[in-house]
């Protein structure tokens, strides 16, 4: 067996910057060659991260358009890039289709049955699988249906090795919704999940929390690879002074994820004790309202990814929070965020505020990472004391260093990944 079998990816996203799924799938082949990876995602997206200069795409809109008009083009786009130009044009957030944006049960239905027309399987398709001549395929599922039944019937066709990487639990959430086209849709899902997890040679997860709990439902070998982070494990040169004490939160605050409570209360708190918290979001709407200096919050605006980790190595205290409502834990339970590994390797201290129920939290307790604050009460005496205490502060930051440098390394992970589809491939796993 060679040393790099090649690997085709199938997925929501393109290996992207502007996507946390395809930015943290990318990580996994940075030891990659790029040559011996080709992706086919379904996202009205541009790659921008060279770990792979091979690509499909087909998007819900097309697959609507030609189901709805036989005379329309050829659908799906084969692209070939240079290391060059995936570094030269940042890749665009995807773009809203007409179906499969939505969680409803019906547009579920509707996505599944559309994409199971194989209108998009044609001639061209079928010719870029071929060239590239697959000996792996990785799976990174989400909520969609048809993607499990696709990498599967490849698979099989193929006789090549299937492998899954599991970043989410949406086998594992069944909503509290009783209609029957929810019930139909979930049982088609849990189906084709099922059968797909049967066929995989192995599964690759995001966290231990996730691996604990897909393992009591499926005998399936696994392993958890976290995500890895450009940002060199190592302290930071600034010093540390108490009259002008920096704390950042850098990271998505969008309606959805309901951090902005959280980050009022980490705010007020931290003004009591006279100082604010520096926000770097490309957020926006009515819902940050309550983001003000008056709740010691300032708020400066999205910036790039290279500023952020400027940023975090000139910070005394990088900040992490998730909403502790009932619904949001039990939504968010499994939640793993991307900034953890940056957060890890950013050398300053990390104060986490959250229940312990949702993974990364529970990660940094756990471990000893930094200082995890659970009840709101407990906000100022605990953060008074990190700034009062060096000891307390450098054990957080050698414990997150060392942890960093063994979980989080983006070599070392990747290494790990290649190891793993060389195994399968060799029927070792």
């Amino acid at each position: 067996m060679e040393p790099f079998p090649r690997v085709l990816v199938i997925s929501h996203t393109a290996f992207t910057t502007s996507d946390s799924m395809g930015s943290t799938l990318a990580a996994y082949f940075h030891q990659y060659p790029p040559e011996k990876v080709a992706q086919f995602f379904i996202k009205d997206m541009r790659p921008d991260i060279p770990v792979c200069f091979r690509y499909y795409c087909v998007t819900d809109n097309e697959v609507v358009n030609k189901l709805t008009n036989p005379f329309f083009k050829p659908i799906g786009k084969s692209m070939l890039f240079t290391a060059e130009e995936l570094k030269d044009t940042p890749g665009a957030a995807a773009k809203a289709d007409k179906i499969g944006k939505k969680h409803r049960p019906w547009m579920h239905l509707v996505r599944n049955m559309v994409w199971a027309s194989k209108v998009w399987n044609n001639r061209r398709f079928k010719t870029w699988i071929l060239d590239f001549d697959p000996q792996i395929i990785v799976l990174q599922p989400g909520d969609f249906t048809y993607l499990y039944q696709l990498a599967r019937t490849l698979a099989k066709k193929l006789q090549i090795p299937l492998m899954i990487h599991q970043s989410e639990a949406y086998y594992l959430k069944d909503e509290e919704e009783h209609s029957l086209l929810y019930k139909i849709y979930r049982k088609a899902y849990k189906r084709e999940f099922e059968k797909t997890m049967q066929y995989a040679s192995h599964c690759v997860y995001l966290c231990d929390a996730l691996k604990r709990d897909y393992e009591q439902y499926f005998t399936t070998s696994g392993t958890v690879i976290m995500k890895p982070t450009v940002l060199e494990p190592r302290r930071t040169e600034k010093a540390f002074d108490k009259q002008a004490v920096s704390f950042t939160y850098a990271g998505n605050l969008g309606p959805a994820v309901g951090r902005c409570e959280p980050l009022v209360e980490m705010g007020r708190a931290i003004k009591s004790l006279g100082y604010h918290i520096d926000v770097y979001t490309a957020s926006r709407g009515d819902h940050l309202s309550e983001l003000t200096e008056q709740n010691g919050i300032r708020m400066h605006g999205a910036v790039s990814y290279d500023e952020v980790q400027r940023i975090l190595k000139q910070s005394d205290f990088v900040l992490h929070m998730e909403n502790q409502s009932a619904w949001h834990k039990k939504e968010i339970k499994y939640a793993f965020s991307t900034k953890i590994a940056d957060m890890l390797s950013s050398g300053c201290c990390s104060i986490l505020y959250g229940s312990p129920d949702i993974a990364s939290i529970a990660y940094f307790k756990d471990n000893h990472l930094g200082c995890v604050i659970e009840n709101q009460a407990e906000l100022y005496d605990k953060i008074k004391e990190l700034i009062d205490e060096e000891a307390l502060r450098e054990s957080y930051i050698d414990a997150a260093l060392k942890q960093a440098r063994v979980f989080h390394h983006l070599n070392t992970n990747g290494k790990q990944m290649n190891a793993i589809i060389r195994s399968i491939c060799e029927g070792n796993t």
